[in-house]
């Protein structure tokens, strides 16, 4: 197949060169002559390949020299060539064995001898298809994971711009949420305001499902709506991010129904400073553990210690169901000294779980700039009380 493209590239061209030949410096340095690649967010940085049909095995196939190859389920041949800029994809059919197409692509190509590696830490490349893909190709392969993570790390200008619209989208939903909070709704009524609005701004399908939880159950993390009732005095915590050519630009708020506690807005307000303090540490040279230091002194001082036991914040960038985080390239944590650089994005997200009572919490998407920080993401941080 060789038509590429048909629907438009997200980026120029020169984009995805730098961002090829970057990867080619990381596998020099790692001895690998071809890097299979299985995860979609990288197979997405790399060529702009983009379909809801990434559950299927698909592998990209990248050399030291000469263009790559996508190796792809037959049904999704024609996505792939609309969307990326190869002239090489290979398909295989349902009954067929696919780590036999991508024997069938190396052999074509004549990459068979060379030293392959693939990406071990890949959730879309299990144990045992791992061990099948060897056995097939005959070969033992080098772990190559991380090669493409640590280029996606640093952001282009280019790529700072579809955060910026993903952050327009974002507001809209925090917008429709907060103003939909009354009591006698149910969450899903609320929620269901804030993807209809992020949707109309122009947000692709998320990388993370929506998180609007209240009263008791936010106290529990990562629950989400489920047709709960908000009660007045509810805390609602929110926490969304619409999508700009697969760049997610999350967000944190909180509501409360009719009134909040003296206990909802202490919380908050230590939230609040500490998301403050963390913002201000942010700048090329600082060390991960001394960001979020810089939110751990607020959190102790206002006596939250017991409730924030985790990272302050994760690298953000290139998302694909089922989330957007690049933790597992980069967290703000403790004992973690690596630096930050200019061009890193990260979510910086404090908040304070009460269990079974209550949750608070406000976040930004921030970038770091030559300078310090860049607060991509743009909406009020009070603390709303609707309903």
């Amino acid at each position: 197949m060789s038509v590429s493209g048909e629907f438009g590239l997200v980026f120029p061209q020169d984009e995805y060169d730098r961002r090829l030949a970057a990867v080619r410096q990381g596998m020099a340095a790692r001895g690998v002559d071809v890097l299979l690649l299985f995860a979609p967010t990288n197979l997405h940085y790399l060529t702009g390949y983009n379909t809801v049909g990434y559950s299927n095995y698909q592998c990209l196939l990248v050399p030291m020299e000469g263009e790559p190859v996508l190796v792809v389920r037959l049904l999704e041949g024609p996505v792939a060539g609309a969307t990326t800029w190869l002239r090489r994809i290979v398909t295989y059919q349902d009954h067929e064995d696919p780590a036999g197409a991508v024997r069938r692509a190396l052999h074509e190509v004549g990459w068979t001898s060379r030293r392959m590696g693939a990406e071990q830490t890949s959730d879309f490349l299990s144990v045992k298809r791992y061990r099948h893909l060897e056995e097939v190709l005959g070969a033992s392969l080098a772990d190559g994971s991380g090669i493409v993570e640590q280029v996606r790390l640093i952001k282009s200008p280019l790529e700072l711009a579809c955060y910026r619209e993903a952050a327009r989208c974002t507001a809209a939903g925090l917008d429709a949420i907060i103003n939909a909070v009354a009591e006698g709704k149910i969450e899903n009524q609320v929620v269901a305001e804030g993807y209809r609005a992020m949707v109309a701004a122009g947000s692709e399908f998320f990388s993370s499902q929506p998180v609007v939880t209240a009263g008791e159950k936010s106290g529990l993390a990562h629950t989400t709506f489920h047709r709960r009732v908000l009660r007045r005095g509810d805390a609602v915590l929110i926490e969304i991010g619409a999508v700009w050519n697969r760049y997610t630009a999350p967000q944190m708020r909180t509501a409360a129904v009719g009134e909040a506690s003296p206990a909802i807005r202490k919380a908050y307000d230590a939230c609040r400073e500490a998301l403050e303090a963390t913002i201000a540490a942010i700048r090329p040279g600082a060390r991960s553990m001394d960001v979020q230091a810089a939110c751990q002194a607020v959190i102790d001082r206002r006596g939250y210690e017991p409730n924030f036991r985790k990272r302050v914040g994760y690298s953000v960038g290139v998302g694909i169901a089922p989330d957007w985080s690049e933790g597992y390239i980069m967290d703000l944590k403790h004992h973690d000294e690596r630096e930050l650089r200019a061009g890193m994005v990260f979510h910086v997200v404090p908040a304070l779980r009460q269990h079974r009572e209550f949750a608070v919490g406000v976040s930004e998407t921030v970038a770091v700039t030559e300078k310090g920080a860049e607060v991509l993401t743009r909406f009020p941080r009070d603390l709303f009380v609707r309903g």
